[in-house]
């Protein structure tokens, strides 16, 4: 079982990738391959809804390959302005129905407020509902992250820590029984 991970965030030192990296590493533990996709190192280009979708560039092609490869996802966004990051976004305009079809997908949110990133994993599910995955139940989110993590990067909050862990739990089962299902949508 291969889970990727997406960092939308294009911040280097990203909390958002902290955070994904908690729910990939519990999955990890869980018995899936993982791998994490930080879009601060993946420069991808601004879609444009070419007629040949060949044109676009190697990143983009690779991107879309390891989205379709995997079993499931799990995606993490700042909350910027009330929604997910452009870079975030941008890269979900490239990914089409097929690519995500019957696909567990771990939705994660990070605020620098107190109120957490309500709209962005909302958003989230949105999108992925309409690119016919399956986003879990729960989505947490981390509120004034910035302060929310320790040096070795688990977050300080140890019960927001063990939802974190728990939801990596959660994707491969839900991987594992989704999976058992041979019939899939039809396309």
């Amino acid at each position: 079982m291969k889970i990727v991970g997406i960092s939308g965030s294009m911040n280097a030192d990203s909390t958002t990738k902290k955070a994904v990296s908690i729910v990939l590493d519990a999955a990890k533990t869980a018995g899936a391959k993982v791998e994490l996709i930080h879009l601060g190192e993946w420069p991808m280009p601004i879609y444009d809804n070419r007629e040949d979708s060949s044109t676009y560039p190697k990143v983009v092609h690779d991107f879309i390959q390891k989205i379709t490869e995997a079993d499931g996802l799990v995606i993490g966004s700042p909350e910027y302005h009330g929604t997910m990051t452009g870079a975030l976004k941008n890269s979900l305009d490239f990914l089409e129905g097929r690519h995500l079809r019957d696909k567990q997908v771990a939705i994660i949110g990070v605020a620098g407020g107190s109120m957490g990133a309500t709209n962005t994993v909302n958003t989230l599910q949105l999108i992925m509902r309409n690119l016919h995955a399956w986003p879990l139940p729960a989505s947490p989110s981390i509120p004034n992250a910035y302060n929310a993590f320790t040096p070795e990067g688990k977050l300080k909050d140890e019960r927001l820590q063990a939802r974190f862990e728990l939801l990596g739990k959660q994707l491969v089962q839900y991987i594992q029984s989704m999976n058992l299902q041979t019939e899939k949508q039809v396309h």
